[in-house]
């Protein structure tokens, strides 16, 4: 607002400063001295013109801030203006007469007192001073300061450095600005409404005081004529000014609210930005502990990630150095010279309770003791025995332990223990031994030997330093060969056609290899082919060839030589012709002496020929057999399964090799070519390793997509063993049960076992399951029966080579169920219980790299229901109803011939037919079933049964009833006319008496 002022018609000139009120007008007025009666009329009007001046500009102001009052004020103030209006024409021309008078008299000076104005501006000047303290435009400067402030870059970007303790800081000097400047803008909005209130008074006094006014210079109209045309002239401009000022107040309220808006906004945003701060700090912390935590989580994940590969190294330095001892001691198998242990004394050691031997000891002399030794057997149950491929365990599990915790062995010992095996697997297996190493499960060098007072049985030796769980196991025989720059030739122990050769410089440095070798028979591929849809096309298959390698690459190729059986067509062919040769040379064709004159003269003809056909060999036999006819025309094929196939008479075939990765897919291997060198003898060449390989014979039609399918199918038929689960009850006391599960081709020998030991009764085995060897056979019941024992659920491990049975006594679950059944039923259900490593696919991806790659795998154990087998047991326990008490039965009737000692004959000449005369004499099926249990349950006889049949039928016959010819018709009836017979002739002889 400008500081001066100008007022109108008066040339006053009064202060406004930025305190100021409205009433700081100019001290000096020059004005012409009026007439003695204008004088009095205008002096007091001027005196009102001033302090409505005053009063209407201080309400104005105060309209401006006050908005719910405007506009009542804005309409009083324009009343009062017409009303000065109205007294301004009245007095229009008496004005301007007087005016003229006036012009001519001298002009008098009136100096109005300055001391009033100047004390108020020092108060005001002195109330500014005083609240330096607070100016807007310092508020405003530090508000575009503390804007500049979050505008850089130090507040922008959070980061671990992010200054915490600066942003409280100046949020909190935000925070008091605001504060002050709030309760600045309070006291100002106090302090103007009550200068409203005041104002607003003044203003009524002056509407008062102008009416009354205005009415006094209505009743004189012609002497305030010039007045009326000063005031209307005054008021015009009084109207401009009030205008302005009202602006101005606008101006200043509009700008006092934004300023209170911004000044709201500002503590709303320091409120977040404290809270922001606040969320900051917290998260720059969290940040820091997961950093921390994450620090200490890497760590222990490097730490446990380097125990992990230590170990592993260890594990595999100790595979290598048990490696390299166990190809040393293959290589030179046979010609070891006598050991030492030879000499030391065997002590036979028998099991806990038990006369059976366990094993053999031979310890260094003065300084092994046998009785510092236990030997007891272990339950499988008891510990996990982790069985590899392939793998079958052929004996108890021992555990040698000390007498006493402080008995130690001071040297070696050598530990010989008995295992059984069959002559065929003995051809393809070898026996081994597994220790319980720290409670992990490891193979340790052994060697089989013998005794001689003990020619029965076989041992496999083995070397330990501290007492240790042993096990006996076999598995596929290994051969170990070392091979090097020089060509070299392996050939397997298993099968002698089977072998590897290998060129010159095929390896730059020395190469170990491990070869095994898995025979597929052609039972297997016979129940492939008759059960599998994907096998129909498979005529042959070689065995499974599982080969180590140390190095990834060959310079050169390596040759294979391994046996298929040939095609079945060409077999059959072969076979019917030596089948031909041999009945040739056991029956040779007699051949007649030629006379001696055609003799010579046949030799004579031979000498001729130049060409004298020589005798074939064998080989070139087979490949003339081999050899299709070039003249003969292909043979037809026929529709077989939904594909056009030739029948068993093609001898025509496909060979393919087909690989297992380490993922466990089979697949094609490309470009092999593959040569028959004899009937059941291939070659081919490979050029990189090969973990497992086989070679399929299939039909010519086959599509090479089935072969994966075709080797998985015989490789996992080759890992299951195919049982039957055999229940057989006591003969004696059917309660009694034994439960076993046995290969279906001993599954005859275990029946006459279980015969044999008194168990004879019982149901039919089940059908063929396929389980795999040391899985969990758990029995569960169902139905009203149950295992009479603590335990319920009774469980064994399967061995093919092991007895794999257990016994348990059955019971019913309740004797009041099943009522109409003379036996309790249920059903035994047969689980088979395996852990199963889960896929790494299947793992959640948030899982470390320490989770996946650990040894430790976590298992996963899986229940699966092989087969059910109903079972019965006997009521015997059960206490028998009572026998009923029958009412004893009196014929009285002597006038007929159909009395007590005729039924009696006829029961007793009766026989099964009794129940179709029963039947036939309209007796029911329910007396029937209560004569039987009656005879069941009592000490009745067949004939008793027979005799009440009788009596039943006669008690509920009339007396008018011809009963002779009743009963002689139901005689003939059923095939018993010589008893009809005698019914006539007993009536014939009662008719004569």
């Amino acid at each position: 607002m400008p500081s001066e002022r100008k007022h109108g018609g008066h040339g006053g000139h009064g202060g406004h400063g930025r305190h100021d009120h409205g009433g700081g007008h100019g001290s000096t007025k020059t004005s012409k001295r009026p007439s003695s009666s204008a004088k009095k009329r205008t002096a007091p009007a001027e005196d009102k013109e001033e302090e409505v001046i005053a009063s209407v500009q201080s309400v104005n102001e105060i309209n401006g801030n006050s908005r719910e009052s405007g506009g009542n004020d804005i309409t009083d103030m324009e009343e009062v203006t017409n009303g000065l209006k109205a007294e301004e024409s009245t007095s229009e021309a008496e004005d301007t007469a007087k005016r003229d008078e006036d012009d001519a008299k001298p002009e008098v000076t009136i100096t109005e007192p300055e001391d009033s104005a100047n004390e108020d501006r020092e108060l005001w000047a002195e109330k500014s001073r005083e609240d330096d303290g607070f100016n807007i435009r310092s508020f405003n400067d530090n508000i575009l300061e503390f804007t500049e402030i979050f505008d850089s870059d130090r507040y922008k970007n959070v980061d671990e450095d992010y200054p915490v303790e600066d942003l409280i800081g100046v949020v909190a000097q935000i925070s008091n600005t605001i504060e002050e400047f709030k309760q600045q803008t309070q006291n100002s909005q106090q302090q103007l409404e009550g200068l409203r209130m005041k104002m607003k008074q003044v203003k009524e006094n002056i509407q008062f005081s102008v009416s009354r006014k205005a009415f006094d210079i209505r009743t004189d109209d012609d002497l305030q004529s010039v007045e009326e045309r000063e005031l209307t002239e005054k008021l015009a401009k009084l109207n401009a000014e009030i205008a302005k000022a009202n602006s101005d107040l606008s101006e200043a309220l509009k700008l006092s609210a934004e300023t209170e808006s911004t000044a709201v906004r500002a503590q709303i945003a320091a409120e977040r930005a404290k809270e922001e701060a606040k969320r900051i700090e917290e998260e720059v912390e969290l940040r820091a502990q997961q950093e921390e935590r994450r620090k200490r989580e890497e760590a222990k994940k490097m730490e446990e990630l380097r125990k992990q590969q230590e170990e592993e190294a260890r594990k595999q330095e100790e595979e290598k150095r048990a490696k390299e001892a166990e190809w040393k001691r293959r290589e030179t198998a046979g010609t070891e010279k006598a050991a030492v242990w030879e000499n030391w004394p065997a002590h036979e050691m028998q099991l806990s309770g038990s006369s059976d031997l366990a094993c053999i000891i031979r310890g260094k002399p003065n300084s092994f003791d046998e009785s510092s030794v236990t030997c007891k057997e272990i339950d499988q149950l008891d510990i996990d025995l982790i069985y590899g491929p392939q793998e079958e365990l052929m004996g108890s599990i021992i555990q040698l332990a000390p007498t006493s915790e402080n008995i130690k062995l001071q040297s070696p010992i050598y530990v010989a223990i008995p295992f059984t095996i069959s002559r065929a697997s003995g051809h393809s297996r070898e026996a081994f031994v597994k220790a319980d190493i720290k409670g992990e499960w490891r193979e340790i060098p052994s060697t089989e030997v013998t005794y001689d007072n003990h020619k029965d049985l076989k041992f496999v030796q083995v070397e330990i330093k501290d007492f240790l769980t042993l096990a006996v196991m076999t598995r596929l025989k290994r051969d170990y060969v070392t091979f090097s720059k020089r060509p070299s030739k392996l050939t397997s122990s298993c099968d002698h056609r089977i072998t590897v050769t290998v060129a010159r410089d095929t390896f730059y440095r020395k190469e170990h290899i491990l070869l095994q070798v898995q025979p597929v028979d052609s039972a297997t591929v016979h129940d492939l082919q008759s059960k599998n849809g994907n096998c129909k096309h498979l005529l042959a298959s070689s065995p499974i060839l599982q080969t180590q390698w140390e190095s990834h690459e060959f310079h050169k190729p390596i040759v294979i030589t391994l046996p298929c059986p040939p095609n079945p067509a060409k077999a059959r062919k072969i076979a019917q012709m030596r089948k031909l040769k041999e009945e040739k040379m056991k029956n040779p064709q007699k051949i007649n002496p030629l006379p001696l004159d055609v003799r010579e003269k046949e030799e004579n003809q031979g000498k001729q020929n130049k060409t004298k056909p020589k005798k074939k060999t064998l080989q070139e036999q087979l490949a003339e057999i081999n050899a299709p006819p070039e003249e003969e025309k292909p043979k037809p094929t026929k529709w077989y399964m939904g594909d056009y196939a030739h029948n068993d008479d093609d001898e025509n075939d496909n060979l393919y090799l087909v690989a297992r990765t380490g993922t466990g897919k089979w697949f094609v291997v490309p470009e092999v070519d593959i040569a028959q060198v004899k009937l059941d003898l291939l070659q081919f060449t490979i050029e990189k390793p090969l973990e497992q390989f086989m070679v399929l014979r299939v039909r010519t039609n086959t599509e090479e997509e089935l072969l994966p399918f075709m080797s998985s199918a015989i490789f996992e038929l080759l890992q299951k063993r195919y049982v039957q689960v055999v229940i057989k009850q006591r003969s004696d006391n059917p309660f009694d049960t034994r439960l076993e599960v046995a290969p279906v081709s001993r599954i005859n020998k275990v029946i006459k076992h279980l015969n044999e030991d008194g168990f004879e009764d019982g149901p039919d085995p089940s059908q063929i399951v396929g389980v795999c060897e040391g899985d969990i056979i758990e029995i569960n019941f169902r139905g009203n029966i149950q295992n009479n024992s603590s335990v319920k659920c009774p469980k064994f491990v399967y061995n093919s080579n092991l007895p794999s049975s257990t016994e348990f006594f059955l019971s019913e679950v309740d004797q009041y169920l099943q009522r109409n059944f003379h036996v309790f039923r249920g059903v035994v259900e047969v689980y088979r219980v395996q852990y199963v490593v889960p896929d790494k696919k299947t793992v959640a991806r948030k899982e470390s790299v320490l989770d996946e790659n650990s040894f430790c795998v976590r298992k996963e154990k899986k229940k699966i229901l092989i087969c059910e087998i109903p079972i019965t047991i006997p009521k015997y326990h059960v206490e028998p109803a009572p026998l009923p008490v029958q009412a004893p039965v009196v014929i009285r009737n002597d006038s007929d011939p159909v009395n007590d000692d005729l039924m009696r004959h006829l029961a007793a000449d009766m026989g099964d037919e009794w129940r179709k005369v029963a039947m036939t004499l309209n007796i029911s099926r329910a007396r029937i079933q209560a004569i039987l249990r009656n005879t069941q349950i009592g000490e009745s006889t067949e004939e008793d049964a027979r005799y009440q049949m009788l009596i039943t039928w006669l008690k509920k016959m009339p007396k008018s009833i011809d009963k002779v010819t009743v009963l002689t018709n139901a005689f003939m009836k059923n095939g018993r006319p010589d008893l009809a017979e005698q019914v006539r002739i007993k009536d014939e002889a009662f008719k004569r008496n």
